[in-house]
């Protein structure tokens, strides 16, 4: 026969699935008690404090990358404006300023020649032309290196100076290819004039050499420093085409 079970154990099973029951509901409930005090625990004054931390992480960075473009800013302008002896930013930006009306100048003085010389016939223009080339800084369309003296007699301390003008075909590290020739024969750069137009440099340097015995040997020496870096423009990459088609051939003047 069927057994029913006694009230006893109806008891006891019905007290362990209301135990169990208890046991969820205040499990739950920590639970959600806990997750609400940790909620809790970020107030809003740590997330002010915590947002401008990250603001003022975020400004020093800003201004740590203007800092650096000015920086760089600076020393482009130490290595383009000749004979710096002050290299602060006062005095650079002062050499800057003066160098730029300086160009102002001397373009405005160009265009007015320039129009006074339009009514002349087409010989007399090509000469003009060749002149005022020379005269205002433009480069030609043919590779030059000229080499003259500018004093004729040494100084007191030995040294000569001497105006190298080089033209050939621009490149960026032209400058630095200069300064290298330069130390080469030991010049030092009094004063430097430049001009680029349509890929092409004009550079004249006045530069104070020191006498070591013949002059004729420091103008040798200056030149062939000077046409490494001009003849270097011609075998670049960029010129190959031109060279396959017949590039025109250096022109090198004597001393004057």
């Amino acid at each position: 026969m069927y057994q029913f079970p006694s009230f006893y154990e109806l008891g006891s099973t019905c007290s362990d699935s209301y135990n169990n029951f208890l046991h969820g509901i205040i499990n739950s409930s920590s639970n959600e008690m806990f997750n609400n005090v940790e909620s809790s625990s970020v107030s809003p004054r740590s997330m002010a404090e915590a947002k401008a931390i990250a603001a003022n992480k975020s400004h020093s960075e800003a201004e740590r990358r203007r800092r650096k473009r000015i920086n760089g800013h600076l020393a482009t302008l130490r290595t383009l404006l000749p004979n710096t002896i002050k290299t602060d930013k006062a005095s650079l930006l002062a050499e800057a300023v003066r160098r730029v009306r300086e160009l102002k100048k001397t373009t405005s003085e160009l265009g007015a020649t320039t129009m006074s010389e339009e009514d002349e016939d087409d010989d007399d223009n090509d000469d003009d032309r060749t002149t005022l080339m020379k005269k205002f800084m433009f480069p030609s369309e043919s590779d030059e290196l000229n080499i003259s003296y500018c004093n004729s007699s040494t100084d007191s301390e030995g040294t000569l100076i001497v105006k190298a003008s080089i033209c050939c075909e621009d490149r960026p590290e032209i400058m630095m290819e200069l300064r290298r020739a330069l130390s080469t024969v030991q010049g030092k750069v009094v004063r430097a004039e430049m001009s680029t137009v349509g890929g092409r440099i004009k550079c004249v340097l006045w530069l104070q050499m020191l006498e070591n015995g013949c002059k004729e040997g420091i103008l040798v020496q200056l030149r062939r420093a000077l046409k490494v870096v001009m003849d270097k423009a011609n075998f670049g990459p960029q010129n190959m085409s031109q060279d396959l088609l017949g590039n025109k051939r250096p022109r090198l003047l004597g001393d004057q």
